[in-house]
């Protein structure tokens, strides 16, 4: 049987005790998060792009070979990196389309808001994908504890002059590709901070539509890859020339010694050629969609070069923070733990299960725990398979069941081939509780909203009934 602390009641996903204080000069907090990027897409990680600015990065700090973004898709992971929660807990259930009710309430705390507490001024540039910023606005940048911001509801796209919004208002057509774009408005406002500054750069790329310029194109076709692949890794080394300004950037302002970098993909890619050895991809819940690439650099206690290989996920990243600058934790349910240990070499053993619930495709469910991943399928396999969640999907999401699970070892069998569950029933009937007590607990604590009747959702409704 396999030993695993008792997390009680979730207990354990809660860090226990207050945070404390640090002696040291607070830190700034740099938050870099890229668009459905690879767990090997970067040359740190063994991948074919030249990402020279990156790899530097990893060189200077930590590679994190076990860490999972908070969802297998672009809104709910926003919404766990910022939150610490679980996205289903607090209502992000998958992608949100335009000017859809599904978004990131009011109520919610977020890193933002946290850093506020203690005097940090607050940025946030790029995609937002967490409410609407125009039409029928709900909670923007500003409501959710950011000073200064510029966003897009979804993608930014180059050229289109209907994506940004700075501060409410909107920024027209811009020129360049959009990373640059996105850092650039990131770097002026970092340089003109005087205090403790939090900047949350979430670029576009590498999500679709793919593009990049024509010399790094044809770059990667005489390397060998075809047109598709090619355009892919262009993006991909463009972007880490955007990341290469926001530490030079640092370094200009002769602040680099004294901040917390932090980059990591939302979810996995759209595909599995980027997986490499993972199963799955974006919007699964298999290992392919959740296991990403991370690089966390803070100087003077990250020890330069390493790698820390076991789990840890997006959704640490705020009660971690909250640690290291000496503010309390939002008294909400946390599900992620604070790493701080891990980050300065000493001693951790996560307690702490890193679930993933996403409705809209099958298996619907996993869960890490130590060595081990257990998937669940959904009670209702019959669900729609929209990109998004209309008002036919919410009593079923409230209602879901966790059946027919399987088990693997992620140590011993990265591409999850052999279902090892019966032949550790033991542990299967425990990790089994825990999943399923987890996610009831988290989904029961969601809320239900209000979507429009549409003649879609009649249709669905309809048809249901027909086969009942």
């Amino acid at each position: 049987m396999m030993k695993i602390i008792r997390i009680g009641m979730f207990a354990a996903t809660v860090l226990a005790g207050l945070c404390i204080p640090v002696h040291a000069a607070t830190p700034n907090v740099v938050v870099i998060y890229f668009d459905d990027t690879g767990w090997k897409d970067f040359g740190c990680f063994g991948g074919a792009v030249d990402t020279p600015h990156i790899d530097q990065l990893a060189k200077d700090g930590m590679r994190f070979t076990e860490y999972y973004a908070p969802a297998p898709n672009c809104s709910p992971s926003r919404t766990g990196l910022l939150t610490g929660r679980f996205p289903f807990r607090v209502g992000m259930y998958s992608y949100r389309g335009k000017n859809t009710p599904m978004h990131l309430p009011d109520s919610e705390t977020t890193i933002a808001e946290v850093l506020k507490t203690k005097g940090f001024a607050t940025g946030m540039f790029g995609k937002w994908h967490l409410g609407n910023l125009e039409g029928d606005p709900q909670p923007t940048p500003d409501k959710q504890g950011f000073d200064y911001w510029l966003a897009c509801d979804n993608n930014l796209v180059k050229h289109n002059p209907h994506s940004l919004f700075r501060n409410g208002e909107p920024v027209g057509k811009t020129e360049g590709w959009t990373a640059q774009v996105v850092a650039d408005e990131a770097n002026g406002w970092m340089k003109k901070q005087t205090s403790p500054f939090f900047a949350y750069i979430a670029f576009s790329e590498t999500h679709s539509p793919v593009d990049a310029p024509e010399e790094l194109k044809a770059k990667y076709i005489e390397r060998g890859e075809d047109k598709r692949r090619a355009a892919y890794r262009g993006m991909t080394e463009y972007s880490d020339a955007a990341v290469g300004s926001i530490l030079k950037t640092l370094d200009d302002m002769g602040v680099s010694d004294n901040t917390i970098v932090f980059l990591a993909s939302d979810n996995g890619p759209t595909s599995e050629e980027s997986c490499q050895g993972l199963r799955g991809k974006k919007s699964y819940t298999w290992e392919g969609g959740v296991r990403v690439p991370a690089i966390i650099r803070w100087p003077g206690n990250v020890k330069p070069g390493s790698q820390y290989n076991d789990p840890v996920g997006g959704i640490d990243l705020l009660p971690t923070l909250c640690d290291i600058v000496g503010a309390e934790l939002p008294k909400k349910q946390l599900d992620g733990v604070n790493i701080r240990p891990v980050l300065e070499g000493k001693a951790f053993t996560r307690t702490a299960p890193i679930l993933t619930f996403f409705y809209r495709t099958s298996p619907a469910a996993s869960m890490r725990l130590a060595d081990y991943v257990l998937i669940a399928h959904s009670d209702d396999e019959e669900r729609t398979k929209s990109h998004g969640i209309s008002a036919a999907d919410m009593p079923k999401i409230k209602s879901t069941k966790l059946v027919s699970f399987e088990l693997y070892n992620v140590k011993d069998d990265l591409g999850q081939e052999k279902d090892i569950a019966s032949f550790h029933p033991e542990t299967l009937v425990e990790l089994k509780k825990i999943m399923i007590d987890l996610h009831r607990d988290a989904i029961t604590e969601g809320p239900v909203w209000d979507f429009p009747e549409t003649k879609a959702n009649t249709k669905f409704k309809q048809r249901k009934k027909k086969t009942k």
